[in-house]
């Protein structure tokens, strides 16, 4: 079989199920029945996890499973985790679950420079996974509070699922040789499915980065129609240039942005691109219900990604991102028209006219510097990164 893994592409496979689930009780039910029904292990990799209500109530189902005996692997990113409670840390390592932190080679005091840990990655007895953006918090889950930010995740159950496993070993083996059981376990099965699919990784230690790879490429392949649906959009001057050819050949654009946002500043930097964006005849639509933290794309009749990468610098060059490429005209159609229904019922399209009439020079200054500030501080991000905890 030939493949390109050294890129961060895996390969094509057949699958048995495909279900896009947005966030909310919905996804966060689902996920709750798949630990209380793991035998075997779970492998739950997450950027953040809160010790809010949705975190208790994750950890109270994590340590019941590690309890009846349920082998379990946590890795948390040890900057977008670090107020993990200690004393939950105790309890599932007195439980005997593997539990540790992303990343940090130190070099300073207080700094570090590295990778962060951002792609969500949740797997049961190596036979059915979730992927996509999702953090363990209660901005996701809508416990203990109205306003969900919008978000989506793939659950999945196929062979991709021995394909994110194997992203799994390699996090938390680290430099170790996988063992003989583990490499058994990667063994692709003999079967088909419905759906064909496979996973793109982006990892820049191991110079993998297919998501960034298929995103472009895709888009300069693009015949009709691009939907982007993207948080803390921050494109690079290469990714903009293509999105204007790709509308100057006559490709319909809908990118759909947060209409606000957790961090104004990233909301000024994304309206510093929306003058020429829309000179260009891309549309541009703000979902205004809630925060947008859902990161997909469709792309003419059969092509989605789903995932955990932004179109920005930071998911390009310093964070592990990991997300799911899907050919299948059904599940997109079918996909798309869920997502479509949901966020244009609350959102509004920026017209040229308007966006000109509220862009006076102190809003263009604001945005200019919003972005540069953004944008470089997303470069040095990697580099230098205050550390909230001791490594584990």
């Amino acid at each position: 079989m030939t493949w390109r893994k050294n890129i961060g592409i895996f390969p094509w496979h057949r699958n048995q199920e495909l279900k896009l689930l947005r966030s909310g009780e919905s996804f966060f039910d689902e996920l709750l029945s798949l630990i209380a029904k793991a035998k075997l292990s779970i492998h739950f990799h997450v950027y953040i996890f809160e010790g809010d209500t949705t975190g208790k109530v994750l950890f109270d189902a994590l340590l019941s499973a590690a309890k009846r005996g349920v082998e379990i692997s946590l890795v948390m990113d040890g900057y977008g985790s670090g107020g993990f409670p200690k004393t939950w840390e105790t309890t599932l390592l007195e439980n005997k679950v593997e539990l540790s932190y992303f990343s940090k080679f130190k070099f300073a005091f207080k700094y570090h420079t590295g990778l962060r840990m951002h792609h969500k990655i949740f797997i049961f007895d190596n036979e059915v996974a979730f992927i996509g953006g999702i953090n363990i918090s209660d901005s996701y889950s809508g416990f203990g509070k109205s306003n969900t930010w919008l978000d989506y995740g793939i659950k999945m159950q196929g062979n991709v699922v021995l394909d994110l496993l194997r992203i799994c070993y390699k996090v938390e083996r680290g430099i170790l040789p996988l063992t003989k059981e583990q490499k058994n376990t990667l063994t692709y099965p003999v079967g088909s499915g419905t759906y064909k699919a496979r996973i793109l990784q982006n990892h820049w230690l191991l110079a993998r980065f297919g998501i960034s790879r298929q995103y472009r490429q895709t888009i300069r392949q693009a015949q009709h129609e691009i939907i982007l649906i993207a948080s803390y959009f921050l494109p690079s001057p290469a990714l903009k240039r293509i999105l204007k050819k790709a509308a100057k050949r006559g490709v319909k654009i809908q990118l759909i942005l947060g209409g606000i946002s957790d961090v104004k500043s990233m909301k000024y930097a994304a309206n510093y691109f929306y003058s020429d964006l829309l000179a260009a005849g891309v549309e541009i639509w703000e979902w205004e219900a809630s925060i947008l933290h859902a990161k997909l794309a469709f792309i003419d009749s059969d092509w989605m990604c789903i995932g955990s990468y932004n179109l920005n610098h930071l998911s390009d060059f310093g964070s592990l991102e990991c997300n799911i490429e899907i050919r299948d005209k059904e599940f997109q159609e079918t996909s798309k028209q869920q997502v479509l229904s949901t966020i244009k019922s609350h959102s509004h399209q920026v017209s040229v006219v308007d966006y000109q009439k509220q862009s006076n020079w102190f809003v263009k200054l604001r945005n200019y510097f919003s972005y540069r500030i953004i944008s470089g501080s997303l470069k040095l991000l990697f580099y230098f990164m205050h550390e909230p905890k001791k490594h584990r």
